[in-house]
């Protein structure tokens, strides 16, 4: 992206250099100027999703911070397990789009000459956010068993035992 330095440029008339080298450093201008709207815009990233269930709608930021949730009246006849497998998925599913938003926000404000720096960043949100396609059901604890009184029990004994 960045303008190469004709071989030309320091031969012939001086003031035809200087105007060459006036050129060549505006274009580096140009091209920091535009790569700073860039990280503002990235940074203004917000892709949201809901849960197949539409119970909640969560957005992102372009970091994949959770930046809102908003539950639907449904939220009432989800159970506690359910309500964080549909928390999780609405989550997941709107990280997996935050690459593509900043594909169109480098698209936009780069333009088609920006080339492989544009692909170098959206590769690098493409390898932190991989589209994950549909939500995973959330696995079970592998340390819960049921207690004697028929209610849930994460193995006995305090936490802070370290004989186990």
């Amino acid at each position: 992206m960045s303008p190469e330095l004709p071989d030309e440029l320091f031969r012939g008339d001086p003031v035809e250099i200087e105007r060459g080298l006036d050129d060549w450093v505006a274009g580096f201008e140009r091209n920091a100027a535009r790569y700073q709207e860039l990280r503002h815009r990235v940074d203004d990233v917000r892709v949201s999703a809901s849960s197949p269930s539409g119970v909640v709608t969560v957005t992102v930021d372009a970091n994949g911070s959770v930046v809102d949730a908003k539950f639907t009246e449904r939220v009432q006849q989800t159970s506690p397990q359910e309500l964080g497998v549909q928390l999780m998925g609405a989550i997941n599913h709107a990280k997996a789009g935050i690459a593509g938003r900043v594909r169109e926000v480098t698209d936009d404000t780069l333009g088609a000459d920006a080339g492989s720096s544009a692909d170098r960043i959206v590769h690098y949100y493409e390898e932190r956010f991989p589209s994950t396609g549909e939500p995973t059901e959330a696995s079970p604890r592998s340390d819960r068993r049921e207690a004697d009184d028929g209610e849930e029990d994460f193995g006995g004994g305090s936490i802070y035992d370290r004989r186990r």
